[in-house]
């Protein structure tokens, strides 16, 4: 993918990992091509603007504090999607966390809040959403 374009001088973010274009062999792969999709999704949300949900990916992955998203929704807080029992998605079911991605719904069934973009995510394939739900399953679990 490549870099965005601003008008203001802003630092080169690249998550650990994605510095290199990936072979077909690589999207072959459920966990790279899951790391593959997950890191595109992140670079895409910066390019739209989203730039907080990229540090908070990076945040989850450094035990640091949730981000929160003002907007018109009201103000919604970064969720942990790490693997973490009670504090992120670890209890979650393969089917759960689909729902979420793809209809924009928490594991208790009420909608979740923007900037969920989930309307852009709800026509990816089975094997996609099974790829990155693979990838997530592998991030370390944080509180």
């Amino acid at each position: 993918m490549p870099d965005p374009v601003y008008k203001i001088a802003l630092p080169h973010q690249c998550f650990p990992g994605a510095e290199k274009a990936y072979s077909q062999a690589d999207l072959n792969d459920k966990l790279k091509r899951g790391f593959y999709l997950v890191t595109s999704a992140i670079a895409w949300s910066a390019i739209r603007g989203w730039r907080r949900r990229w540090a908070r990916f990076c945040e989850i992955r450094s035990a640091r504090a949730a981000a929160n998203f003002p907007g018109p929704w009201g103000v919604s807080k970064s969720r942990n999607i790490t693997s973490h029992k009670t504090a992120g998605i670890g209890d979650w079911t393969d089917a759960e966390i689909k729902t979420a991605i793809t209809q924009g719904k928490r594991k208790d069934g009420t909608p979740l809040k923007g900037p969920m973009g989930y309307q852009y995510y709800a026509k990816m394939t089975d094997a996609d959403l099974d790829a990155v739900i693979a990838y997530l399953r592998t991030v370390p679990p944080k509180e």
